[in-house]
This record gives structure tokens, C-alpha cells and sequence, in this order.
């Protein structure tokens, strides 16, 4: 994605072949560009029309009556435009506006990247750069497009909620968005509610594979009709890289607040500090207190996890909120 905007920024236009999902992808290219503030941005949306012209002077709030003129105007110099097409039928406009910036004297001719949703055809010649869409986003540009995205206060939740969305959402960043849009304790467990979020246009690149983290990967949608465990594989891959973490760092929590009941011995680990959640509650029930509830919350959803079994919101927030007790108790 880096790829794209670099050449942008060089004045290279950029054709992006293949597409699938194009709104999300220049979504992502939106988020780029707009948080570098290097140059101006404008979206261009042509699905629904077929003559450039109007939706540029829609767009830039001109009034300019040819696009040689526009291509010079100070209201479209120095701006990124990012053309969402619906097939090739501007193609011929959108290479005149180009040309004219080009002929123009001085610098801060507009740079275009168009895309549509199928083969892109009939953009080309020197200002233009034909560049593969298929396997352009990768997770790093999902979790920027998350972070964009998401305007909760950071929190536990909220990371585990951004990493699902872009483990199932992959390369569809349209889906990932929706998938963010969702409340928790849907927005937790996609495999279990489909329904919620699948679309009609899901359908269109659901039979598409393309490239993620180095290797193909099925759209959600047809994992959603064909593989639904592959799904829930996803959303597993999404809580664990947060939680496992979390909850490595209760555990050691607990074993310093409650050593002096802990003890290792010759069928768990040599060091306490290696006791794992299941030795940990027998022994803390075993004491005067008991076993905080908070052990056994945190027992149980690690050992859903190390099974390769995503946990529910319910599961997750309950066990939340007994560590806030439990860390704000006396020991």
C-alpha cells in the first residue's frame, strides 16, 4: 500500500488492476494519504456516473466548463484524486485530464489512482503505472485502517475487537469496517452471526482469492457458506494475539500477590513463578481465602484459547471485571 502512495507523491498516476474490493482499498490508500497531509485528497465516486467532468466539479465545488481547464485550476493542482470506477468507460476522460495537468507550465499537477471492482482497462502511457491490486493490502495496512477507523478510547476490548475485524476481514477492507461497525459482543464472534454481516455485494468477490500476509486467503464470505471453521480460526488467530498476552501478565499478577500460599512441586513446575492456572486455583483453593473468581475466569479462557477456541464477549468482559475486583481488593 506504501507502493501506491509513494508514487503518488513522485507523480505517477497509478491503474490498479483486479481491484476486488476496490472501495476498501482506496479506503486504505485514504487513510495514508489523508494522515500524512503531504498533499491534498479528494474521492472520486463514478460507479453510479459515467461522465467525469460533473462529478470533478461536484467534488472540488468548481464551476470549470472543460477538463483541460480543470486539470489547471488551483482547486486541482497539487491533489491526490482517488477514482473509484465502474468499469473502463472514463477511462479516455480521466487520461485527458491527466495530460492536460501534465502540459501545463510549472509543477503540482493532480495525481490520480483509479480502481474498479473487475479488470481495469484503458489507462495507460508514460504518467500512468499499472500496479497489481491483488495482494497489496497486508495485515499491517488492515490494523492502520483499524486504528483509522475505530474512535472508542483504547482499551483491553477495543484492540481485541480491531485485531478479529482484520483477521477475518483480510484483504476486504469494506468488511473489516463493517465488522468494526459491529457492537462488541457480536463484534467478538463473526463466525457465530454471518447474517450480520454478510452483504449482497459480498458475493462479487467471494469466489476471489487473494494474497495476505504472503500467502492466499479466501474472502469471509465464502468461508462463511463453505469453511466455517477456517472462520473461527480466524477469530481465534484475532483474540489470541491480544489476549494470551493479558492474560500471561494476570498470572503473574496473581502469583505475586498470592506466593505465600503457592508452592512448586515435583508434578507442576521447579519455580512458582512457572506455575500455570490450573495449579494455581487448586493451590489458592486450597487456601484460608479460596480461589479468587477472577483465577478461574482466567483459567477457563486460556485453556479455550490454547485449544484453538475463541472465547464469547460475555466470557471476556466478566473476566474483566473480576480482576478490576480483585487488583482493587486488599490482599
Amino acid at each position: 500500500m506504501r507502493d501506491v502512495v509513494d508514487r503518488a507523491y513522485k507523480g505517477r498516476c497509478v491503474a490498479l488492476r483486479d481491484a476486488q474490493g476496490a472501495a476498501g482499498i482506496l479506503g486504505a490508500l485514504q487513510a495514508e494519504i489523508g494522515g500524512d497531509g503531504f498533499m491534498r485528497l479528494q474521492i472520486v465516486d463514478l460507479r453510479a456516473s459515467t461522465e467525469l467532468l460533473p462529478a470533478l466539479n461536484e467534488t472540488l465545488a468548481t464551476d470549470v466548463r472543460s477538463l483541460a481547464a480543470l486539470a489547471v485550476n488551483d482547486n486541482a493542482r497539487d491533489t491526490v484524486f482517488l477514482v473509484h470506477l465502474l468499469d473502463g468507460a472514463c477511462a479516455s476522460d480521466l487520461q485527458t485530464f491527466v495530460r492536460a495537468g501534465r502540459l501545463s507550465i510549472g509543477s503540482g499537477a493532480a495525481v490520480v489512482v483509479a480502481a474498479c471492482d473487475r479488470a481495469l482497462e484503458g489507462l495507460g502511457g508514460e504518467h500512468w503505472d499499472a500496479v497489481d491490486a491483488a495482494g497489496l493490502v497486508g495485515p499491517l495496512d488492515g490494523i492502520a485502517f483499524a486504528a483509522a477507523h475505530l474512535t472508542q478510547a483504547d482499551g483491553l476490548a477495543i484492540r481485541i475487537k480491531a485485531a478479529v475485524a482484520v483477521e477475518v476481514g483480510t484483504w476486504d477492507l469494506c468488511l473489516t469496517e463493517r465488522l468494526l461497525d459491529l457492537p462488541m459482543k457480536l463484534a467478538l464472534r463473526p463466525d457465530l452471526c454471518a447474517e450480520q454481516w454478510l452483504e449482497a455485494d459480498d458475493q462479487g468477490v467471494a469466489q476471489h482469492l487473494d494474497g495476505w500476509g504472503g500467502e492466499p486467503a479466501r474472502h469471509a464470505a465464502w468461508l462463511a457458506s463453505n469453511d466455517k471453521g477456517s472462520l473461527t480460526k480466524r477469530v481465534w488467530r484475532g483474540q489470541l494475539g491480544v489476549l494470551f498476552p493479558w492474560i500471561e501478565e494476570r498470572r503473574r499478577d496473581v502469583i505475586a500477590r498470592h506466593r505465600h500460599f503457592l508452592r512448586a512441586t515435583d508434578q507442576t513446575m521447579p519455580e512458582v513463578e512457572m506455575l500455570d492456572w490450573g495449579p494455581i486455583s487448586i493451590q489458592l483453593g486450597n487456601s484460608p481465602k479460596g480461589c479468587p473468581k477472577a483465577v478461574q475466569s482466567a483459567r477457563t479462557m486460556r485453556n479455550e484459547l490454547a485449544h484453538g477456541r475463541p472465547v464469547t464477549w460475555p466470557t471476556i468482559s466478566q473476566c474483566l471485571d473480576e480482576f478490576g475486583t480483585w487488583a482493587a481488593a486488599r490482599t
